[in-house]
């Protein structure tokens, strides 16, 4: 009677021995691809082939435990206010980064204690770990540097020595939006932006944005208030019916994340303020959300998704390289004109009047 248990067991590298005629220990160097010993180029070929015909497939948890490699990244995300989008671009960049080296992306969305952290490594969940919500002075980075422990920033800190990262310069893409307004001729300016507990906890974006708010208050000829909002459309939407009544003669707007932006489309409306005549509009946005708005956002790409894939592939060279070099990139951040900007109706008025 045949033995249908053993028929049905998965090929192992003893299988692959005896048909490629060697050894098993030989087989494991040239299946893992050990280069520490020298195996001539026939044998590898005929083993290759043995494999081929067995359907030999690695067991990959075994493999981890010889190698004392997860083959996993991990992405340190830890969200209280979520807007779906652009977490999405985030994790889709870091995942196809990860799956072209072949390795596992998890994802942990909980804030972490110390020895949470540290158990991470220390447990062999994760090779190294791409950290979010960067903050200028964060405890996360001291920690893993003084474990040296591999990690790259999505963001960066007051101190980048030594730290290898991906971020956008928020402050001047923000200033860049005020002088862009102002150019136009726009002199009563509103800015919406992150909520007031992130700036207050150190997250370096919104740091930088209010520092950005700040200096076109002094440097630009301009009439300036802003709300630091809830991370929503409702927060939005609120905000703006707060910059109104602070601002009545408005005609400007800078948002620092426009994911949320419908709740100002509403506001606006309700206002009874078409965009972009009555209200010019510049805000950060991922590049096919801000041209599906209409009207299209005149603004800067957040570049999520080129974000979460360029910190992965760092990531990755670094726990593959034996001797890394940190690698710092600002991404290029240019103003896109679409559809929401451009003079003020009243000086329009005076323009059409002059011309005409």
């Amino acid at each position: 009677m045949p033995n249908n248990r053993a028929r049905l067991s998965p090929p192992t590298q003893a299988d692959v021995a005896r048909l490629a005629g060697v050894s098993r220990t030989t087989v494991s160097y040239v299946l893992n691809n050990n280069t520490s010993v020298s195996i001539p180029e026939e044998t590898r070929e005929r083993i290759w082939k043995a494999a081929a015909e067995l359907n030999y497939t690695p067991h990959t948890q075994a493999q981890r435990l010889r190698s004392g490699k997860t083959r996993t990244i991990t992405m340190l995300y830890p969200w209280d206010e979520v807007s779906t989008q652009i977490e999405l671009e985030f994790l889709t960049g870091a995942a196809r980064a990860a799956t072209e080296e072949e390795y596992f992306f998890n994802l942990i969305t909980a804030p972490m204690a110390e020895q949470s952290l540290l158990n991470l490594y220390r447990g062999r969940q994760t090779d190294g770990l791409i950290l979010m919500q960067v903050r200028l002075h964060d405890w996360r980075v001291e920690l893993l540097r003084e474990h040296n422990y591999p990690f790259v920033l999505i963001g960066s800190c007051e101190d980048n020595t030594g730290l290898s990262f991906v971020d956008i310069d928020y402050e001047t893409a923000i200033f860049t939006a005020f002088e862009h307004l102002a150019g136009l001729g726009h002199r009563s300016i509103g800015f919406l932006t992150f909520p007031a507990r992130w700036r207050q906890e150190g997250n370096t974006a919104p740091v930088q944005c209010m520092r950005a708010y700040e200096k076109a208050r002094r440097e630009l000829d301009i009439q300036a208030a802003v709300r630091e909002v809830p991370y929503s459309a409702e927060g939005m939407f609120q905000g703006f019916n707060e910059l109104m009544t602070e601002l009545p003669q408005m005609t400007g707007l800078v948002v620092s994340y426009a994911a949320t932006l419908g709740g100002v489309y509403r506001a606006a409306a309700e206002h009874n303020l078409q965009i972009p005549d009555d209200l010019s509009i510049v805000g950060i946005a991922g590049e096919t959300s801000a041209g599906l708005l209409v009207p299209a956002l005149t603004g800067f790409d957040s570049q999520n998704f080129t974000r979460g894939y360029r910190a992965a592939k760092i990531l990755l060279r670094m726990l593959q390289a034996d001797d890394f070099t940190p690698e710092q990139v600002f991404l290029p951040f240019d103003l896109i004109v679409r559809e929401t900007t451009t003079h003020p109706r009243t000086l329009k008025g005076k323009q059409d009047h002059a011309t005409g």
